[in-house]
């Protein structure tokens, strides 16, 4: 029995060990602005729901799956967070707990080129998505796929490079 109550709570203390990690690992992480969590989670729903069709665009749509989810990983992670700062920029207001957005432009600007190419696989995969869905007369697929296709080149011509300049306007104003 004593040995059971200690394995017990030996199993709590790792539980809570665990749960003390996550919680620092939650708070290191920033949030992102509303607006693109809400994309998100509709264009995953969307995805996932062409995904149970029985169809060709079933079938695309379950393949690209997990390409999207990896770039919306890589967004929240680094890419996304530094626009929540734009309405306090836009006011004027520079802090020096903003200087976390610094390091995340930096890595943003190293990492052009993979997120270049998870842009261009993703486009590849939503023009296969169309083209099945142009064959089968699914006009939402067609219209999902396009959607998608201008988000990715929002991401590129828009958030992307926001989200460097905001992170070169902090470094600009607090210094090294």
């Amino acid at each position: 029995m004593q040995s059971r109550v200690l394995a017990t709570s030996a199993l709590m203390c790792l539980v809570l060990a665990g749960a003390s990690g996550q919680a620092a690992a939650q708070t290191a992480r920033h949030e992102i602005p509303q607006s693109f969590v809400v994309a998100h989670q509709d264009t995953l729903a969307e995805l996932t729901a062409i995904g149970k069709r029985h169809t060709r665009t079933g079938l695309i749509a379950r393949q690209a799956i997990s390409a999207v989810k990896r770039h919306f990983e890589r967004e929240e992670e680094y890419i996304l967070p530094p626009l929540t700062l734009a309405p306090a920029l836009a006011l004027g207001k520079v802090t020096p707990d903003m200087k976390w957005a610094v390091e995340m432009a930096d890595r943003i600007r190293a990492d052009r080129e993979t997120i270049f190419v998870e842009h261009t696989v993703i486009t590849g995969w939503m023009n296969e998505l169309a083209a099945a869905a142009e064959k089968s007369h699914e006009a939402d697929v067609i219209a999902f796929a396009q959607g998608a296709v201008a988000d990715a080149l929002n991401d590129t011509e828009v958030n992307e490079p926001m989200a460097i300049v905001i992170g070169d306007y902090i470094r600009a104003k607090l210094g090294p």
